[in-house]
């Protein structure tokens, strides 16, 4: 996908992340998670992007299936009770446990697909996909400019880490009471700096005539659609209506858990 056009590879990730919201039962959404994972992997991952997926969809999935949990009413009930002072019922049954898996691999699907992307797209090409799919050129740049404040709040937060330390700061010292007062000395510095970069992306935008409605903004030799892109898009548009349509029709063969919920 490298060499492909930044609106063909924008287009396919959304199309995979359309497919974890077609299941609910969690012996299909680990199926998919295994296929995304040697997608990706063959794709190419790198050590540092794993890391942060595990870290970021490990915890997230694990919040996502603890919070679902207690909350699904359907099934046999294997515990009951209720939250005091509100009287609000709560239950683990059969149903909700499966329940709460398919919305922790689901997290686990879209965080994966979301990252990779964005982690091997530049800021650029993510612009480029936009306008491709129609979205007009200011608002996919300015979109692509939230993404170019990544590396920069990164290395901010380094410098700002790195002064901290000089000053006999240790952030990794102390229990956790003490360790979240220590970051806030981090993240204070950090967001005002920021919003002096704001101040100064948008006086650099002025001076070089960006407006939010002016035709003339274009992209210089942006590549060109190739046959087997568009035959690969009509066909991932097809399969993903396909099984949505037969979810809709017969979600007790589909994966599907509790119908008429997503």
């Amino acid at each position: 996908m490298r060499n492909a056009h930044p609106s063909y590879t924008l287009l396919v990730f959304v199309l995979l992340g359309l497919l974890p919201f077609l299941f609910q039962d969690p012996r299909a959404l680990i199926i998919l998670l295994a296929i995304n994972i040697a997608l990706i992997a063959k794709l190419g991952w790198e050590r540092s992007m794993m890391k942060a997926y595990v870290l970021v969809g490990g915890i997230g999935s694990c919040f996502a299936v603890i919070t679902w949990l207690p909350f699904t009413n359907v099934g046999t009930p294997y515990w009951s009770s209720t939250i005091p002072v509100i009287d609000y019922p709560v239950q683990i049954t059969d149903v909700g446990v499966l329940w709460a898996l398919g919305m922790g691999l689901r997290l686990a699907n879209v965080a994966l697909l979301s990252m990779y992307y964005v982690f091997t797209t530049s800021p650029r090409e993510i612009a480029m996909g936009l306008r491709g799919i129609g979205v007009p050129f200011s608002v996919s740049y300015l979109l692509s400019l939230i993404f170019r404040f990544i590396p920069l709040v990164k290395n901010d937060l380094a410098i700002i880490r790195e002064a901290q330390m000089v000053r006999g700061m240790s952030t990794s010292e102390g229990n956790v009471p003490e360790r979240i007062r220590k970051y806030s000395y981090l993240l204070v510095p950090l967001i005002f700096n920021s919003l002096k970069r704001v101040q100064l992306i948008a006086n650099a935008l002025d001076a070089k005539g960006f407006r939010i409605r002016n035709s003339q903004h274009r992209f210089y030799r942006s590549k060109r659609w190739e046959k087997t892109e568009i035959i690969t898009l009509v066909a991932g548009v097809c399969i993903v209506a396909a099984l949505f349509y037969i979810a809709r029709l017969h979600p007790d063969h589909t994966g599907v858990l509790i119908p008429g919920r997503i």
